[in-house]
């Protein structure tokens, strides 16, 4: 098993991230280039990862109370983004992934760094995304 995590700081409210975060046809708008993901219907996406070959469908669960986004693949894989509120006009978001059984990325290395990269390049694409819709 392996966990990664990240946290960006947002120049715009938590409600205002969470629109775009929450809003599953935007995914492509904000995703690192190697993964993409799209919305197949309500609650459900499918992820392509081309360098990894992974080609699978997710769940996906958007809870608008809590500002939180979850989502997986059982068994192998889970994730959640949450935003949080900051100093007005602001916030922050935390993206985290799980691993859970034997993917490259559990071991370490080249694939646990690239995880690692894509995760910042995610968050720094949604914070150019915010900050062009402000």
């Amino acid at each position: 098993m392996a966990e990664f995590e990240a946290e960006r700081a947002m120049p715009a409210d938590a409600q205002t991230v969470f629109g775009v975060v929450s809003d599953l046809d935007r995914l492509p708008e904000w995703m690192p280039d190697p993964v993409d993901v799209r919305s197949t219907g309500e609650g459900e996406v499918r992820a392509d990862v081309s360098p990894r070959g992974v080609h699978e469908q997710g769940l996906v669960d958007v809870s608008p109370d809590q500002l939180r986004v979850e989502w997986g693949h059982a068994p192998e894989y889970a994730g959640w983004l949450q935003v949080e509120h900051a100093n007005p006009g602001r916030s922050s978001v935390v993206i985290h992934l799980s691993f859970l059984g034997h993917q490259p990325e559990t071991h370490k290395g080249k694939a646990a760094a690239e995880v690692r990269q894509w995760l910042d390049d995610a968050l720094e694409r949604l914070e150019r995304l915010v900050v062009a819709q402000r």
